[in-house]
């Protein structure tokens, strides 16, 4: 596995882990709860804290995706700049952009470091 299918496996299951939860928007509650912005008040979470909970519903799956939606066309930036390398069309502004495409990818990476095929050559 390389790392571009490496991040794009880490962000479909973020995305469906978190499309999974997308009923309604989170809201964080007092007594350190989190419910669903409907009328329903059976709490989603119950977190340590208020602390905690405002964390947890600041992480909502709307947030979530989002991030997974701009993470993505990262890793589409990167395979299109290496597509362009392979077709011969290399400059050195080519290769220096593309260098940092892939820095970049290394650091979107870095907070899936635990997960089993994560490589450590991958580190930043």
């Amino acid at each position: 596995m390389d790392l571009v299918e490496f991040l794009r496996a880490r962000l479909d299951r973020d995305e469906q882990i978190a499309r999974d939860c997308a009923s309604a928007p989170w809201k964080a509650a007092p007594g350190g709860t989190v419910g669903l912005g409907t009328d329903d008040p059976a709490p989603v979470a119950k977190a340590e804290n208020d602390a905690y909970a405002e964390h947890i519903a600041r992480h909502d799956p709307a947030r979530t995706l989002a991030e997974v939606a701009a993470r993505r066309q990262i890793v589409d930036d990167y395979e299109k700049g290496a597509w362009i390398l392979g077709q011969r069309h290399r400059t050195p502004e080519l290769d220096a952009a593309q260098n940092v495409r892939e820095s970049v990818l290394r650091l979107l990476a870095l907070p899936y470091a635990t997960h089993p095929a994560y490589q450590e050559e991958w580190r930043p």
